[in-house]
């Protein structure tokens, strides 16, 4: 008994310097683990729109409150560098002399690295915007104005441009001009460039109705061989370019207003197109728009947003497009055999997606009418034209599934 106590007393003191050797090593991890659950890495986890609570959520309480006004909250949050592990691996057997790998942040003895302060910006408990200080400060004030224009305007949702847009063509004219030329539209004073912006903006809006665009190139060409300089002489040249490149219409109009104010991020843009017969000269199709964002500097967000609406009511009154809308953007294909449409996106909360569309479904009919009886894409898109507030069923193959999805429309924006 006497000889197994000395025995015991070695072997203790053996385990307590062998634990008291790799002590070091386990407690190193703590300055390495604090700057992982520290890193601004973890501001990734944010996206809008996110409420308060799930922003506490994601990334804990802030470290200080700089701003709580009733409206709006600014949360700062002491953070360390993306790779600052990496320096606490690096330098710790230099900083161990000052306890640097056991408690952080001593590392910062042997390294310049430092925690950094970085802000998150909520308006009405709903995020806005985050990051360093010097990098949202101008976002911060964009937070202060979006809250204001979405008390205005419904939460979230930018400002409606006013819009206009009438003429004589309508469903039983459309087929005469299935091929038409979108001119340079005139530029906003002091904004150069603005026209061709813009007429690019109708070009392919005009091609997602199917309606044959002549290709800028062959345009071009004509107007070197005829001298002509359509930065913008009037329609009649314009008309007579129509007839050279065998278009039945011609597009033209003008950007009235560009106006960028980068200080307070805010802009206005507004501008006019109107739609030409080029055998009779008839005015076709007017629209005109305006639309002053205090919410954006992105005035050719804009711009596009206005053409849209324009060219919606052009769909609309032609019969290019229902009054209704699901919510989904779907591509033609098949072949002799089957003809249907895939199911590319589906945006959240839109009629489609809550009747269970899915994305990589194949829609085989619309209302009953089989998409392989379909010659022509726009034939197509006609047989799945809603109206607002109409039931659009959907004959579906999803795997090897057959299914019947009913979808209630919506009213399309700008009608």
């Amino acid at each position: 008994m006497q000889s197994f106590l000395p025995l015991c007393s070695f072997r203790l003191r053996e385990v307590i310097l062998v634990i008291a050797a790799m002590m070091p090593a386990f407690l190193s991890g703590c300055g390495v683990g604090y700057t992982i659950v520290k890193s601004e890495a973890k501001l990734d986890r944010l996206s809008v729109p996110m409420t308060k609570a799930q922003v506490l959520q994601e990334i804990g309480r802030p470290d200080r409150i700089i701003r709580d006004d009733g409206r709006m909250l600014v949360w700062e949050y002491s953070l360390t560098s993306r790779k600052q592990w990496l320096y606490e691996i690096a330098y710790c057997p230099i900083s161990i002399l000052f306890g640097g790998c056991i408690f952080y942040p001593f590392t910062n003895f042997a390294s310049d690295q430092r925690e950094y302060p970085h802000h998150v910006v909520l308006v009405d408990d709903e995020l806005c915007a985050w990051g360093p200080p010097s990098a949202i400060l101008q976002r911060r004030r964009v937070c202060i104005t979006a809250g204001m224009i979405s008390t205005r305007y419904g939460r979230g949702v930018r400002p409606e441009p006013v819009v206009t847009g009438n003429g004589p063509i309508n469903r039983d004219t459309i087929d005469q001009y299935r091929t038409m030329a979108v001119m340079l539209f005139k530029d906003a004073d002091g904004a150069p460039g603005t026209g061709s912006r813009v007429a690019g903006i109708v070009t392919n809006l005009m091609l997602d109705l199917d309606v044959h665009i002549v290709e800028r190139s062959k345009l071009d060409d004509v107007l070197k061989e005829q001298v002509i300089q359509l930065t913008h002489a009037d329609d009649t040249d314009a008309l007579e370019v129509g007839k050279l490149i065998g278009a039945q219409a011609i597009i033209v109009g003008e950007v009235q207003q560009w106006e960028r104010r980068e200080q307070e991020r805010t802009h206005s843009v507004s501008l006019t197109l109107r739609m030409i017969d080029v055998e009779t000269g008839l005015l076709l199709f007017s629209g005109q728009g305006h639309l002053t964002d205090p919410t954006t500097d992105d005035p050719e967000g804009s711009a596009r947003l206005i053409v849209h609406r324009m060219l919606a009511r052009f769909g609309a009154q032609t019969g290019l497009l229902g009054s209704g809308h699901i919510g989904v953007s779907w591509e033609l294909q098949g072949d002799d055999v089957s003809r249907f449409y895939v199911v590319k996106e589906l945006r959240n909360g839109m009629p489609a997606e809550k009747a269970g569309l899915k994305v990589g479904d194949r829609v085989m009919a619309c209302n009953g009418a089989p998409l392989f009886d379909a010659r022509t894409e726009r034939d197509a898109k006609r047989f799945c034209q809603v109206e607002a507030g109409q039931v659009l069923q959907l004959n579906v193959r999803r795997a090897d599934q057959l299914l019947v999805i009913a979808v209630t429309a919506e009213k399309r924006p700008g009608l």
